[in-house]
C-alpha cells in the first residue's frame, strides 16, 4: 500500500530536472555535517587544516575528536606543512574562490590522493574524483535553505536522522523574493546560525527537491559570462594573480586591492561583499598570506542573478570606489 493522498492544497511548483548536480554524492544537512560524518567514519589520527579556514570547519573537526595540525599557505595558496605528513594523517584543502585547480592537481601528486579532502564550498562546479572526498555547500551558489554534499571513495553508513528544520530556514529566501536582499538579511543570519549543529544528518526533503529543480547548466554559463565581463574591465586594477585555466561556474570575481580595505565603501554603494573568516586574524601574522586574504580580498558577485547590464553597473561602482581610495591615499 502506498502513501499517496488525494485532493487538498497544491504544493510549491518545483519542476524536477532530474537528480542534483552530483548524483553519486551523499546529501547532508550541511557541509560541516558531512565532514563530521566523514571523520568519525574514517578516524584519521590527525587532520591537517589550513589556517585560512572558516570556524564551522574547525568546530566539525573538534567535535569529531580528530586532532588538528595546522598549515600555512605560500604565495600561491599551496600548503606549507611544519611537520612530516604521517601515514595515518589526512589533509583538508580549500579551493579558495574556485581558483585553485592547479594547486589541487599538485596536491594530489605531492600527497596520497586517498588522504586528501577537498573543500569545494567556494567551487561547486569543480570535482577531483581521485581525492578521498569532495565537500560541497550548494547554498553558497543556489537559493536553498541548507544542505551539503559529500562525494567520497569511502564506504559510509547512511545517517540515522534526516533534517526537518528547513521550514524554519527559508524565511530569508521568501523575503528576498517579496522585497529585496536587505529585507531578508536578519533572517539569513538566523538561518546560518541554526546550522551550527554538526551532527551527521541527512538533507531535508525540501532542500533535496529544490536542488533537483535547479537549472545547473544555465547558472554555470551565466556565472562564467559575468565573470569574463568583470575580468575584461577590472583585471588592470586588480592585484589578484589569476590562473590561466578556465574557471567552472565561478563563485565570484576575486578583486584583490592590498592598498586599502574596500568592503565598507562598496557596501555603502549597495554592493554587499563579504569579508570571509575574520577570526583567522587571531591566529596568523599581520602581513601573512592569510591576513591579506581576509583584509583585502573582495569577492565581487558574478552569479546568476545578474544580467550583463547589471555587471556593467557593478564595474562602474568598483572603478569609482577604487579611484576614490587612490585619491585619499
Amino acid at each position: 500500500m502506498n502513501n499517496t493522498t488525494f485532493g487538498g492544497y497544491f504544493p510549491l511548483e518545483l519542476p524536477a530536472f532530474g537528480s542534483h548536480y552530483y548524483p553519486g554524492a551523499r546529501a547532508y544537512r550541511s557541509a560541516r555535517s558531512a565532514l563530521y560524518h566523514l571523520l568519525i567514519t574514517l578516524k584519521p589520527s590527525r587532520l591537517w587544516l589550513p589556517q585560512l579556514i572558516c570556524q564551522s570547519v574547525i568546530d566539525a573537526v573538534r567535535k569529531s575528536g580528530v586532532d588538528i595540525a595546522w598549515y600555512q599557505l605560500d604565495e600561491d595558496y599551496f600548503p606549507r606543512l611544519s611537520q612530516q605528513f604521517e601515514s595515518d594523517d589526512c589533509l583538508l584543502y580549500v579551493d579558495y574562490l574556485g581558483h585553485c585547480r592547479a594547486q589541487k592537481s599538485r596536491l594530489l601528486t605531492t600527497f596520497p590522493p586517498e588522504k586528501i579532502i577537498i573543500d569545494h564550498s567556494q567551487a561547486f562546479f569543480e570535482h577531483m574524483p581521485s581525492a578521498l572526498a569532495n565537500l560541497y555547500s550548494p547554498r553558497k551558489f543556489f537559493g536553498i535553505p541548507d544542505g551539503g554534499l559529500l562525494h567520497t571513495l569511502l564506504d559510509m553508513p547512511v545517517p540515522d536522522t534526516q533534517d526537518r528544520g528547513s521550514l524554519s530556514h527559508v524565511t530569508h529566501l521568501l523575503l528576498q523574493h517579496e522585497y529585496d536582499t536587505r529585507a531578508g538579511y536578519d533572517a539569513f543570519q538566523q538561518a546560518e546560525s541554526a546550522l551550527e549543529d554538526v551532527a551527521a544528518c541527512r538533507m531535508s526533503a525540501l532542500t533535496e527537491k529544490i536542488l533537483r529543480s535547479v537549472d545547473y547548466l544555465r547558472i554555470k554559463q551565466t556565472r562564467e559570462r559575468n565573470y569574463h565581463l568583470l575580468r575584461q574591465r577590472l583585471d588592470e586594477i586588480n592585484a589578484f594573480r589569476f590562473t590561466d585555466a578556465a574557471v567552472s561556474g565561478p563563485f565570484c570575481y576575486p578583486f584583490f586591492f592590498p592598498a586599502r580595505k574596500l568592503h565598507q565603501a562598496l557596501i555603502s554603494r549597495g554592493v554587499f561583499v563579504a569579508t570571509y573568516w575574520r577570526e583567522v586574524l587571531e591566529r596568523v601574522a599581520p602581513a601573512s598570506v592569510e591576513a591579506n586574504y581576509v583584509n583585502y580580498m573582495v569577492p565581487l558577485p558574478c552569479d546568476q542573478r545578474y544580467s550583463e547590464d547589471d555587471i556593467e553597473q557593478l564595474i562602474k561602482i568598483v572603478r569609482s570606489v577604487v579611484m576614490e581610495q587612490r585619491i585619499e591615499d
